[in-house]
């Protein structure tokens, strides 16, 4: 596996190529024309065309906008292709890969459990989670994850994957949305449970809004655990209301 392409030239795309770049031949494409980025990068911008032709493409693009990208490249992907997706959710890319790709490509789920906050001092440990579709290189992917990259690589199915994350994910991003919206200030009298509130803040209050939707939206599991969320709010709040003073 010689030539990588990863299509989506957004904030992880940018963030992945650092990483990936050392190993491997990097082709990159975007809707947005972000060739001087890539230039800046040291890094091939190539047509979606010549982007999908690669031994490895990586799809990072919001899930949104999954399917429409999937129809248009299936014709340039050369046999024996890999296909993974970054999504932060599992279930949906991979039935819409399962549904548009062709069998001559393997496929492989991944969800890489950090970004360029959270690793912009490196990667090494952190979590990676592979949800293996179709393929007989997985065991070399999750080698290069494990050995080369150095993460902690967790296997799991997409419903698994999609069950925990309504938790780890949708719960944490729509707290910290709130937090971030609310615009808590920081301030001298504080305490460290006080301080990690603001680094929710920091950590997650600059995430896009395409990522914020995918993550609440797209996971088949988070409205119930954000609805179960509202209803201990609001437990709380009247509890609270009929003490009696």
């Amino acid at each position: 596996m010689r030539t990588l392409g990863i299509i989506g030239f957004g904030g992880f795309g940018q963030f992945m190529v650092k990483h990936l770049q050392p190993y491997i031949s990097v082709t990159v494409h975007d809707l947005t024309d972000l060739s001087h980025i890539a230039a800046e990068k040291d890094v091939t911008w190539g047509t979606l065309k010549e982007t999908a032709s690669k031994d490895i493409v990586i799809l990072a693009v919001p899930v949104q906008f999954l399917e429409s990208v999937l129809i248009d490249i299936k014709d340039y992907l050369i046999h024996g292709a890999l296909v993974a997706d970054v999504s932060s959710v599992k279930v949906k890319p991979i039935s819409l890969m399962l549904k548009h790709l062709p069998e001559t490509v393997d496929i492989i789920g991944t969800h890489p459990l950090f970004g360029p906050q959270s690793g912009k001092n490196g990667v090494k440990g952190l979590n990676m989670v592979i949800c293996p579709v179709r393929s007989k290189k997985t065991r070399a992917i999750m080698h290069f994850f494990s050995n080369v990259l150095q993460l902690n690589v967790l296997e799991r199915t997409p419903e698994t994957h999609d069950k925990q994350m309504a938790y780890v994910q949708a719960l944490t991003h729509f707290i910290g949305r709130s937090i971030n919206e609310m615009d808590i200030p920081d301030v001298e009298q504080k305490t460290p449970a006080y301080q990690y509130l603001l680094d929710i803040k920091r950590n997650l209050g600059g995430d896009s809004m395409d990522l914020f939707l995918t993550i609440e939206l797209e996971n088949p599991y988070a409205k119930k655990v954000r609805e179960e969320f509202m209803d201990a709010l609001k437990n709380l709040d009247d509890r609270l209301e009929n003490v009696k003073r």
